[in-house]
């Protein structure tokens, strides 16, 4: 996510969230405040 997000400023793209979706569920690294 860290490299991803250095990218995107380069290009003037924010990362506003990231979400890991899996067989049981999803999370969300901005709700769990990692982001």
């Amino acid at each position: 996510t860290k490299a991803i997000a250095e990218a995107g400023k380069r290009l003037n793209i924010s990362v506003h969230d990231h979400l890991i979706v899996g067989t049981s569920g999803h999370v969300s690294l901005r709700a769990q405040g990692l982001i």
